[in-house]
């Protein structure tokens, strides 16, 4: 029974968590999937064992590109970029089976999750300034975006 009540907590934390707090938890699926890859390769396992932690981080990647193609903004086009790049590498990583090439992608994803958990800690203090909060500047991502276009049933459980 312990399975369901998680079930509520993990989608009550989604449907009221801030864009930024949305981003840094996708980040964090990532970077957790990445852990448990560079884990499993660190003990010498046979790639098909690392397979299943690996395609869910870049699944997760994928998620992000998809999230930011549709901003307009240039930040927007940077971050896109950046998680395209990503997204690229863990294709090469997958391919030549290259635990180097992860553990850039790891780099890469660990420095663009501090940066938006910075983000979202700032925004949570303007949120709670009423003169700063209607002030507030959008988030790169999503914000011109379809979200029917956003794929349903994406999971961050390990």
């Amino acid at each position: 029974m312990a399975q369901p009540s998680r079930d509520q907590y993990l989608e009550s934390k989604v449907f009221t968590a801030s864009q930024p707090q949305l981003h840094v938890m996708l980040l964090d699926g990532a970077l957790r999937f990445g852990k448990q890859a560079q884990e499993m390769w660190a003990k010498d396992a046979d790639f098909l064992t690392v397979e299943p932690p690996l395609m869910r981080m870049f699944d997760i990647v994928e998620e992000l590109v998809q999230g930011l193609t549709c901003g307009e903004g240039e930040i927007s086009k940077q971050l896109a970029e950046q998680y395209a790049f990503v997204y690229h590498e863990l294709a090469n990583c997958r391919i030549n089976k290259d635990l180097q090439t992860l553990d850039g992608c790891m780099d890469v994803l660990s420095f663009q999750r501090e940066t938006w958990k910075l983000a979202s800690e700032q925004m949570g203090t303007e949120q709670a300034a009423p003169a700063v909060a209607s002030a507030k500047p959008a988030m790169p991502h999503m914000h011109s975006c379809d979200t029917a276009q956003i794929s349903a049933g994406f999971s961050l459980e390990a």
